[in-house]
């Protein structure tokens, strides 16, 4: 009887040690942020742990690399759709942030899975749990207007031109006759007025002797 009274109080006082270490043991979440990007263009992903006094944590991200490129905010071997995240705190405030970037390379819905391979207290003396988180990037194609089709067609076919109005042949033959014309005025009309002078000089004395010749007769 009284080695089972002893066997109950021992149970009762590891119970009394266990629970409340259990209920109010140190324990930690996590959060991954989506998003949506177009072919060709990057998008951040944001992974958050937050608990009491986390001091470090350490899990892995995996995605479809297939449709993102990894290009920053963790470490990556090969960009083998696997990205590690390990980091220690920097200060006390229980938070330890990522900013995962991705280039979109297909068009499509992409998840995101997290599994946390351990986390710890400031101190490192504490397992803070193992949470895990998913999420999905949208990745839409890249954005093709007919409007920009149109723009960019008229940029590359359009050329400016002027146009010269047209002219018939009537209009060609009065241009000539007119430009005939005013060099007939330039050069003159081939009259050599001083010969014609001389010999109109000439021809009144020639007149004047005659006629002074025919009134001597007649006295």
């Amino acid at each position: 009887m009284r080695k089972t009274i002893k066997i109950w109080t021992a149970a009762a006082v590891l119970l009394a040690v266990l629970v409340p270490w259990a209920a109010f043991a140190a324990s930690s979440s996590v959060s991954v942020s989506g998003g949506s990007a177009q072919v060709g263009k990057t998008v951040t992903v944001t992974v958050t742990y937050k608990g009491d006094s986390l001091g470090y944590v350490n899990g892995q991200m995996t995605y479809d690399n297939s449709k993102l490129e990894y290009l920053s905010g963790g470490s990556s071997q090969g960009d083998a759709g696997l990205v590690q995240l390990k980091s220690y705190a920097d200060d006390a405030s229980g938070k330890i942030s990522f900013k995962v970037k991705f280039k979109a390379k297909n068009s499509g819905n992409v998840k995101l899975s997290l599994e946390t391979l351990e986390t710890q207290n400031l101190d490192g003396d504490q397992d803070m749990g193992s949470p895990s988180a998913g999420s999905t990037v949208k990745i839409t194609a890249a954005a093709t207007t007919e409007a920009t089709k149109e723009s960019t067609t008229q940029e590359t076919t359009t050329e400016e031109t002027t146009i010269q109005p047209a002219t018939s042949p009537a209009d060609e033959t009065t241009g000539m006759d007119q430009d005939l014309t005013q060099q007939k005025d330039k050069e003159g009309s081939g009259i050599n007025y001083p010969l014609l002078g001389i010999l109109a000089v000439i021809i009144i004395a020639l007149i004047a002797v005659i006629a002074k010749k025919l009134r001597g007769k007649k006295k």
